[in-house]
This record gives structure tokens, sequence and C-alpha cells, in this order.
């Protein structure tokens, strides 16, 4: 099948759907993103807050521990003074004698903790502040940088947050690092100060590590969502193609039944026309020898029989007309008829028929039926057709009924019989010129019925009876007020 392409508003559907797709792919991806940024940052945040409250319990074990030792030292006050010293891992701290003198005491810094060489680490450094002292300083008593610990205790603070630049400077790796600060007591040795702090590599590295796992996880998804929105997309747009080149399809197959109806049309009223013009004439002679037999009957009763027949004539003549003005493309002549009154008048037609077959003919009209505007004649002759056919299929002493009601903004005329009933295959093929089931039928009957139907703004439709049976429906649109 050769492909069309698509029309401009089916273009740009298609194209309004691929946008619609690739956006909800974005968004999609966004809120993996979003959600796995979010997840990311409360870890680092739950993180950071628990190292903090590490650092600062343990600054609180180290001041519990300095101001103990603070507390034996100040037991064993040497009675002399302690002679001056160079060494940078002592303090030297004055205190007041038993006798009132002044006393120089040297404190060893690296001996106020046990296990002082197990303290510090690359990214955990211990400082103390010794009274009196503006800096702080390490276990080995070496000055701890330019100050920005004494500056921490100077505003009030014990906790604080350290730049990358300064805890360089304070001999941790270049992050950001935490500081907490506890006092300890040392009684006559005075209020010593002690300080960790603690680099954020472990948890900066940790951040990236997650962030790199939530980009690594971004490109997963939106990798599989723009695959599964290429294919997804892929076979949208293969479906919209199927059902374009079908509906492409399908009015082409409607355009050939269209054209092929037309020419069954045709094909039908040429006929029509010409079986009109042939039985003119011999209506015209039969119309002459009823006047004359009528004349010849006058005042006789056989003259009502002779009237009978030349107004049967008049009625032929009037539907041979019908159908030739049909034929040449003109509509028949339409006015008000009471569905009631069409189907009394076909009733009289056609009950000798009946007769004659031994079957029974019913007639069942809902009262208060509005009318139908319709060729009274042509209508009755479709009537007739189907009141034919009924008959033809009944078995004898069936019975056939007619039966007219309203359905919505319809009069149905309903012609139910007790036959074999209608093959599904052929329901569509009866109502089609030259096509019939009868052994000697022609297969124009209910073709002429269609095409009066047709004329009429209306339908015929066969459909099989349960548990056996035919019913024929002729629909005809009901008289607007």
């Amino acid at each position: 099948m050769t492909r069309r392409p698509f029309a401009p508003a089916e273009r740009s559907r298609v194209r309004i759907s691929g946008l619609v797709l690739l956006l909800g792919a974005v968004l999609t991806v966004a809120a993996v993103a979003l959600v796995g940024i979010w997840f990311e940052d409360a870890e680092s945040e739950l993180a950071m807050q628990r190292e903090q409250r590490r650092l600062g319990n343990l600054a609180s074990l180290l001041a519990v521990e300095l101001a103990a030792e603070l507390a034996n030292l100040a037991r064993d006050l040497p009675q002399t003074p302690d002679p001056p010293t160079t060494d940078s891992a002592a303090w030297t701290a004055k205190v007041a004698g038993g006798d009132g003198r002044e006393l120089a005491v040297r404190v060893q810094i690296g001996e106020l903790f046990h296990a002082a060489d197990h303290l510090d680490s690359a990214d955990e450094r211990i400082f103390m502040q010794p009274p009196g002292a503006d800096k702080f300083f390490d276990l080995h008593g070496l000055s701890a940088g330019p100050g920005v610990l004494a500056e921490l205790v100077a505003r009030g603070e014990d906790t604080g947050m350290l730049s990358a630049a300064q805890a360089l400077q304070l001999g941790l790796p270049e992050y950001p690092a935490f500081v907490s600060v506890a006092a300890a007591d040392g009684g006559v040795l005075g209020s010593w100060r002690v300080a960790v702090v603690g680099s954020t590599r472990e948890e900066v590295e940790r951040d990236r590590r997650g962030m790199l796992r939530v980009i690594i996880k971004v490109l997963l998804t939106g990798i599989t969502t723009l695959v599964f929105g290429y294919f997804a997309f892929r076979e949208f747009r293969a479906q919209v193609m199927a059902r374009h080149q079908l509906e492409l399809a399908e009015q082409r197959r409607a355009g050939e039944e269209v054209l092929a109806r037309e020419n069954r049309t045709a094909t039908m009223l040429t006929l029509a026309s010409g079986v009109a013009h042939e039985v003119g004439t011999p209506l015209g002679l039969i119309r002459v020898k009823a006047e004359a037999l009528r004349d010849a009957l006058q005042d006789s009763p056989e003259e009502q029989d002779a009237k009978t027949i030349l107004g049967q004539v008049d009625r032929l003549r009037d539907v041979v007309q019908g159908f030739l003005r049909a034929a040449r493309g003109r509509m028949p002549e339409q006015a008000r008829v009471a569905p009631a009154t069409l189907a009394q008048a076909v009733r009289d037609l056609i009950s000798h028929r009946f007769q004659a077959a031994e079957v029974e003919l019913q007639v069942e009209s809902a009262p208060e039926m509005p009318d139908v505007r319709v060729n009274g004649l042509l209508v009755e002759h479709a009537l007739v057709n189907l009141l034919v056919n009924a008959c033809d299929a009944s078995p004898r002493g069936g019975l056939v009924t007619l039966r007219v009601r309203q359905e919505g903004e319809d009069v149905v005329f309903e012609v139910l019989d007790e036959g074999e009933g209608v093959r599904e295959e052929d329901r569509e093929r009866l109502i089609k010129p030259f096509f019939s089931r009868k052994a000697y039928g022609t297969g124009l009957g209910l073709a002429l019925t269609n095409e009066i139907a047709r004329m009429s703004r209306g339908s015929v439709t066969l459909a099989p009876r349960s548990p056996r049976g035919a019913i024929a429906t002729l629909r005809l649109p009901r008289e607007v007020p």
C-alpha cells in the first residue's frame, strides 16, 4: 500500500503528541533529579549534624578529662617555683603558694591527656587554650594559626564552622571544618578550653559521590525514558499512519460503493423507464377497451367491474408516470398522507393475492400517528412489493402482519412473515437490482422499493425473525408540523 502524507490537521496532531511525549519525558527526568537531589541533601544534612554532635561530645569528654588532670596537678603543687623553661610543649601557670608567694607551675600540655598521640589525626585536631592565652595550642604546644579559634571563643560561641582556608591553616585538609569548644575548670590552675576541629572531607566526598550517583541515575532514567518515548512515539505514529491508511481505504471503498450504487440505480431507472414506456401503450389500449365495456354494461351489475378495471388502469398509469419522472431526474410529487390510510389502501390492493395463497394478512396500526410527506402511490407500490414477497415466502395457513408504528422521529412500516427468513449474507444484496432468491424472480421488486424509500428520505432493511421468518422494515420520516 502506497503511503500518502498526513493531512495538515493530522500532522499537527502527531507533532503535538510528540511534543507532549517529549515534555512528559523531560518532566519525568526532572522529577527523578529533584527527588534524588532532595534525598542526597537531606542525607548530607543529617551526616553533618551527626558529625557536629560527635565533635561536641568529644570536646565535652576531653574537657572532663582535662579538668581531672588539672585537679591532680593542683593537689601536688611544688613548694618551690619551677625553673624557667623554653619547652614549647609546656605552659607556665602562676598560682599562689601556701606562704603567700606566687609560684610558677609548669604544665606539660602533652601529658594532660592519656594516649595524646592517638587523639590527633589527619581529619581531626585537638587544641587547648590555657588561662590568659590569646591563642590556642596543639598538644605539642605549637600555636594554632592566627587565632581563628580564639576569635570564635571571643564571640561567645562554642560551635562554629571554619572555611577551607582556615582549616588548612590549622593543619587540616583544605575542606570546611567543624569546631566544638568546651571549658575545663582547673581550679587554682585557671579555666582552660578544649577545641576539637574536625574536617568535613569525608562528608563532602560522600556528597560528591552521592551527587555522582544522582547524575548517573538521572542519565540512566533519561536514556531509558528517551528510548521508551522514541519507541512509544514510533508505535503511536505507526498507529496513526495505519488509521490514516484505513480511513483512506474506507473512503475509497465508500466512494466505490457510491459509484456502484449510482451505476445500479442508473441501470435500474433506465430499465424502469423502458418498462414504463413499453407498458404505457398496453395500458392505453386496456383503458379504451374498459371504457367501451363500461358503456356497454351500463345499468348492469357488471358495470362496477368495468369501473374497477378503469380505476386500476389509472392507478398503474400514475405509477408509471412516477417512475418516468424519477428516471428523468425529477422528484415525484409528494403530499401529506396518514400512515393508517396507506396501510388500508395497500391491504385493499393486495388482499386478493393473500386469499389466493391461503395466507392471512393482518394490519396493526398504532393510534394517533403523525403524517408522512411522500408520494402515496409510490409508497403503496413499495409496501405491495414487501407484502408480495412476504406472501410468497409464507406457507399455506401462515400469517403476515403489516405493523405501523412511530419510532422516534420516524414512522415505521414492518412486514413480518413466517417463511424461511433472510440469510445474513443476503441482507444487503436483496435490495440491490437483479438479485433474487426466487426461482422466477427478476430482482427488481426490492430494488424498486429501496429507490422509492430513498426518494422519500427513508430506508428499507431486512432482518431475520425469531424463531423463523423475516422482518422487512420501511422507515419514513414523519411530517414536521
